[in-house]
């Protein structure tokens, strides 16, 4: 094939790969304070949206939140039910009627009566103490729930922001591969390189749009899930992102551990349910304790004199064949609450560790982000632009700069 044949076929395969990658950009968000020329390109629809925006969002409108809620005002309703006597019950007999007549008057006595249940002294009082332990604990849910929710929007929310940043610098490094086939195509020309060179950058270009399109992947799928926990639809448009400001140095990790044991709703949950056992043991223990029942009635005798009838019981706990289950009752209560103080002693073990584990993982980060920044990225982008001069100058192949255009993606990716 004639050079300039070929040179007309490389140029238009060039610069269709490269037209190509730069239509199918996702919108990328500023990396710096000094986006570069590229970054004005940007069309994020809909308004900014910060992280703590996100959050408070998140924390009004997550259909999760709402539903635990609703639930919650419903829970709370239990405690003041058991402070009341349960409904007395209205009875009626008729007492001996003849089965020779079908005459009222032949009866011998009509009954009417109503009887009403009475627990014995303090029990009520007991019963919505459990109601209300049980209220509380319904209530930490929604706390628990809520730092969960942050928790998967935090990730949701850093996940598309890296993946907006990440074609931004793809878009970045396709303008520096075009570059570098602009350069190949001179040298081509000029007859200093031969067509395998010429070819190179198309095929990186390609594989930088296969990465690009992974990313975009990324960004769709983290995009939904953060419309989800949001309260919005999956398919909404959101803003451009914020990098989130990280101002206060990080407390030592005694401080986080000791603010993690105040303030971590699981481990109040295991607290709430030590309460909730103690106050199950209390109701066992009263079930010792005898309960009453009053019933009174009326009596018409049609063939008699109408008289008052009343009725009085007591029940007895202690009698030999049902107190086993009573002390049974009171063994499970009291089992229970030393398996609640258990569980208090593993979560609050397991937060320990989970945030010692977390302080070392975030102080990482940030001497990586700092060693990165400072240091490798810029001394990458040196290599490069040196085994760029030396590509143009022929002191350098092209591998050469393909191997540090690859390091400095990788650097900035990190």
């Amino acid at each position: 094939m004639p050079k300039t044949t070929y040179r007309a076929a490389v140029c238009v395969c060039v610069t269709a790969a490269c037209g190509a990658f730069a239509a199918a950009q996702a919108p990328p968000t500023p990396m710096s304070d000094s986006p570069p020329p590229v970054m004005k390109q940007v069309q994020d629809p809909g308004p900014p949206l910060t992280l703590g925006q996100a959050i408070d969002e998140a924390l009004q409108k997550n259909p999760v939140l709402i539903a635990l809620r609703r639930e919650f005002d419903a829970v709370r309703q239990r405690p003041a039910q058991a402070r009341f006597l349960s409904p007395p019950t209205f009875t009626a007999q008729i007492w001996q009627w003849p089965i020779n007549t079908i005459s009222p008057q032949n009866v011998n006595m009509y009954m009417f009566m109503v009887e009403q249940d009475i627990p014995g002294r303090g029990k009520r009082d007991l019963q919505e103490a459990v109601a209300q332990r049980d209220a509380d604990l319904s209530g930490n849910e929604i706390a628990i729930a809520a730092r969960q929710t942050i928790a998967d929007l935090k990730h949701a929310y850093t996940t598309l922001l890296v993946a907006r940043k990440t074609a931004g610098i793809y878009t970045e490094t396709a303008a520096l591969l075009q570059q570098l086939a602009d350069v190949s195509e001179s040298k081509y020309v000029s007859g200093r390189i031969s067509q395998q060179d010429v070819l190179k950058p198309a095929v990186e270009l390609s594989k930088l749009h296969d990465d690009e399109l992974m990313s975009r992947q990324q960004g769709n799928l983290a995009s939904a899930q953060l419309n989800l926990l949001l309260g919005r639809d999956p398919g909404a448009p959101i803003g451009p992102l914020m990098d989130p400001e990280i101002t206060a140095p990080l407390p030592a990790v005694d401080a986080l551990i000791q603010m993690a044991i105040d303030h971590q709703p699981a481990l109040q949950a295991a607290r709430l349910g030590i309460d909730r056992a103690k106050a199950d043991v209390a109701v066992a223990r009263s079930d010792t304790k005898p309960d009453f029942m009053v019933q009174g009635g009326y009596m018409l005798m049609p063939r008699g004199t109408d008289a008052w009838t009343g009725q009085f019981g007591i029940t007895w706990p202690s009698a030999p064949w049902s107190r086993g289950r009573g002390e049974a009752r009171l063994a499970e209560a009291t089992a229970e609450v030393s398996a609640a103080n258990a569980r208090l002693l593993m979560i609050e073990s397991q937060l320990r560790l989970a945030v010692q584990q977390a302080h070392v993982r975030v102080t990482t980060a940030q001497q990586r982000a700092a060693l990165l920044r400072g240091t490798i990225e810029p001394q990458s982008r040196q290599a490069l632009d040196a085994a760029r001069i030396g590509y143009e100058t022929d002191r350098v192949d092209f591998l050469t700069v393909l191997e540090n255009q690859r390091m400095l993606l990788n650097e900035q990716l990190d």
